[in-house]
């Protein structure tokens, strides 16, 4: 009997936990599990396997239980009702999480790449003389929806005082008239797939068959990033975060393109108090500590820099509280976002203080929308357009239209470059526009829906030209 026990108990677990998986994770394509597969996950925060064990394990094991006595007292020489709900209860998880769809476009084939990718590889690129330093701020999971409905944003106050007044200050590419930002698509809607979109012009839609992304084999070996553009360029390059750069196979990715010097957890570690790791390794407080002490060093140097940087307090499913915390929103993660904007405010004014600044170019994006569904759902409106988050400080060009554009992940790859004064031929890299110019990004031309359709089916050009 034990034999049916378990199947029916894993079944059931898959049921329970597919629907869960959507609500806690905000999952965003299958896309995003499979290439979850294949990379580390090492210094992934645990917190989730006492949720999981709270709403999914233990409601799974007493429906088990139940069923198994159903079983027994009505069906007792017969399984196929125990067969019967196993298969409908995997049937339906693959569905809820779309492996369905997934398997059919293993089998579809897209010319998208033939018709639209620009190879970065044979695109002149002109710098200015005079090289302009840049500082990459990925905020964890940063949507314009925070800011105040006034601003263009959807909650009633403004949970992002600092940087909605940058944003209006400088630059900020938008959807709408007013505050907003890049659409999400296939590939690009988890910190990874939203680091590589936005420094390649290249999503993370990984064929099944591929293992690339494992210690000491090459990470989009064929693309041209922006990391080899600027080490090309003789920049200093380094990427700083509090959590272990090779979980989703960060590290592999900057180590095949650059080289770019990895700041993490594992860097300081042993300088650590002894409770540590919290929450993904250490918190943002010391995350900007860390950086003003890194890019004090890389200023002193004659070479230009890049540092770039990832946030974490504002992940998904809680955020980090971390000593700052204070209550003013009824909304936990209301609170740790507020308060993160206060830290990123600080930090902007200290570079702005700096005598490097001067010839300095900020970037802040937004990695992803929010994974955190729960949050999402009972706090904003379910009809509101959820966009990234970005701006653009003390920038080399000045846009054509910044409002009422349509745009993803993929346009700041260019757009980033030019707004340190690069001359781009063609004004597209990859599958990025340069916002700062008057041509039509992919989703002007075909739309957004058509753009993240074709781009979750298989392609040979994808195989041949960038992995």
């Amino acid at each position: 009997m034990i034999s049916t026990f378990i199947p029916l108990l894993i079944c059931l677990n898959l049921f329970v936990s597919a629907k869960w998986a959507f609500s806690y994770f905000g999952l965003s394509c299958f896309e995003q599990i499979i290439f979850h597969l294949k990379v580390p996950l090492e210094g992934t925060n645990t917190e989730f396997i006492a949720d999981w064990a709270k709403k999914c394990g233990i409601k799974a094991l007493g429906m088990t239980i139940l069923i198994y006595l159903i079983q027994i007292l009505v069906f007792p020489h017969k399984y196929i009702f125990t067969s019967i709900i196993c298969a409908g209860s995997l049937i339906w998880a693959a569905h809820i999480v779309g492996m369905f769809e997934w398997i059919i476009n293993q089998f579809r084939k897209t010319d998208i790449y033939d018709t639209y990718f620009v190879d970065t590889n044979s695109v002149k690129l002109t710098f200015p003389e005079h090289k302009q330093n840049l500082i990459y701020i990925f905020v964890e999971s940063l949507e314009t929806t925070y800011t105040s409905k006034e601003n263009g944003g959807n909650y009633t106050e403004d949970l992002l005082p600092n940087l909605s007044h940058l944003a209006k200050k400088y630059i900020n590419f938008s959807h709408q008239d007013k505050l907003g930002g890049a659409h999400v698509l296939a590939g690009t809607g988890w910190t990874t797939g939203g680091i590589v979109a936005q420094t390649s012009g290249v999503g993370l839609t990984v064929p099944l068959t591929s293992h690339r992304f494992k210690e000491g084999i090459p990470f989009l070996e064929k693309a041209k990033t922006l990391q080899d553009i600027l080490h090309e360029e003789g920049y200093q390059q380094e990427f700083c975060i509090g959590s272990q750069a090779a979980f989703g196979g960060r590290k592999f990715y900057f180590d095949t393109h650059g080289p770019v010097k990895i700041f993490d957890y594992n860097t300081v570690k042993d300088q650590l108090p002894d409770n540590y790791p919290v929450f993904w390794g250490f918190e943002d407080e010391k995350l900007f500590a860390y950086a003003k002490q890194e890019i004090t060093k890389m200023a002193s140097q004659d070479q230009p820099f890049h540092f770039s940087m990832l946030t974490v307090d504002t992940h998904h499913p809680k955020g980090y509280k971390d000593r700052h915390y204070q209550e003013q929103y009824p909304e936990r993660l209301s609170n740790i976002i507020h308060e993160s904007d206060r830290k990123l405010g600080e930090f902007i004014q200290w570079i702005q203080a700096q005598p490097f600044y001067k010839d300095t170019t900020i970037v802040i994006c937004g990695d992803h929308t929010s994974m955190a569904e729960e949050y999402i759902s009972h706090t904003y409106d379910a009809s509101y357009d959820r966009t990234t988050w970005n701006t653009i400080i003390h920038a080399k060009n000045t846009p054509k239209q910044n409002k009422n554009r349509k745009f993803t992940s993929f346009d700041f790859f260019p757009t980033v470059l030019s707004a340190m004064g690069v001359q781009i031929e063609g004004d597209r890299l990859g599958f990025g526009t340069n916002l700062f110019s008057d041509k039509k990004t992919l989703p002007e031309k075909i739309g957004y829906q058509i753009f993240d359709k074709e781009l979750r089916k298989q392609s040979q050009y994808y195989w041949d030209h960038i992995l």
